[in-house]
């Protein structure tokens, strides 16, 4: 048995934030229609991990599935979806094992 490292890994907060104000911006100057991306922004914030499993990850790869469902048939909802949810859960992921710090206690 080798010695265990333990980390803390702390909630992404500057990913979310800045896919919102992204959003915002999109809705203004491109489609309202990104405003449909803002709670799936949240979805992959709230169910990542920084190894990017599926079991944690399971919600945002069912919202992105269903972003690319829907851009068969309409394709701005389907783009907000599928963009916010897969931006915000890999982004999200990358902040995390930036940030993440050794356990020293």
């Amino acid at each position: 048995m080798g010695t265990e490292k333990v980390f803390i890994v702390r909630r992404a907060r500057f990913v979310p934030v800045l896919l919102l104000i992204a959003a915002v911006l999109a809705a203004v100057f491109v489609s309202p229609w990104w405003l449909l991306s803002i709670p799936f922004v949240a979805v992959g914030n709230l169910f990542t991990a920084p190894n990017l499993n599926l079991i944690n990850g399971m919600p945002s790869y069912l919202s992105m599935i269903a972003g690319f469902i829907l851009m068969r048939f309409h394709p701005p909802a389907g783009l907000a979806i599928f963009a916010g949810s897969a931006a915000s859960f890999y982004a999200s992921a990358l902040e995390m094992r930036i940030f993440a710090k050794p356990y020293t206690g």
